[in-house]
């Protein structure tokens, strides 16, 4: 499933943003049944950003531009902690703090697009 994108500059972002977190998530979990239901939960949150935005005259734009990145960037954090044991708790951390600064430079960046009229 592909979420919906108001413009290219949005797409490069997300695009980039799952797929690095995708890369990280995929490189810390040895087993591969984690990553897909990793990557289940991000289908369903773009489920839910994609039918938020078919109705564009009633929904809000910054709210639809905010649901990946901000659902997301929980959802792996809330992932995260679920991995971490004793034996892995530095680098799960480390993952988490890099991931979570991560995540507020994509929304940072998400903010700044303006509404297009085509």
């Amino acid at each position: 499933m592909k979420p919906i994108y108001v413009n290219h500059q949005h797409e490069i972002l997300i695009e980039s943003y799952i797929n690095t977190l995708y890369d990280s998530i995929r490189n810390l979990v040895n087993n591969t049944d984690k990553v897909d239901d990793f990557m289940d939960i991000v289908k369903v949150i773009f489920e839910y950003h994609n039918e938020y935005g078919k109705d564009r005259n009633a929904s809000n734009y910054h709210d639809f531009l905010m649901i990946i990145p901000l659902n997301v960037s929980v959802m792996t954090t809330g992932f995260l902690c679920g991995l971490e044991t004793t034996g892995n708790a530095s680098t799960i951390r480390v993952h988490r703090e890099l991931l979570g600064q991560y995540s507020l430079s994509v929304i940072d960046k998400i903010k700044k697009i303006e509404p297009v009229h085509e």
